[in-house]
């Protein structure tokens, strides 16, 4: 188990209000990562969300902490390369397969979805 996987754990929690959503249901695990965002005068001003997976939790919280209080077009360029900072490796890496592009699908998926006011 990674050692920061708790680091995120108040972090990565659904949101009962929301701008729109977004699940991404094809990770490598099989366990989807359902996401939700709050933008307000086109700032992601809140991120929320669930996943089951220990390493996509961990993910999706450094995604949380990096793209909260961006504006949306700058929020669209958040990739797993500037959230590999946040996080432990997995110890076996075969544990965490593309953990980091799931979380930041989702995220573009929900960033999409407000757009299109979906």
């Amino acid at each position: 188990m990674p050692t920061n996987e708790k680091q995120y754990d108040h972090l990565v929690k659904p949101l009962e209000k929301y701008s729109a959503k977004a699940v991404y249901g094809s990770t490598f695990c099989k366990r989807p990562i359902e996401l939700q965002i709050l933008v307000e005068d086109g700032v992601v001003t809140d991120i929320g969300g669930t996943v089951e997976c220990p390493y996509s939790k961990q993910w999706l919280g450094a995604l949380i902490s990096k793209a909260k209080g961006l504006d949306v077009d700058a929020a669209w360029g958040i990739s797993g390369d500037d959230l590999r900072s946040s996080i432990t490796p997995p110890e076996h890496e075969e544990d965490c397969v593309d953990c980091d592009t799931y979380a930041v699908a989702a995220f573009r998926l929900a960033l999409r979805n407000w757009e299109k006011k979906v």
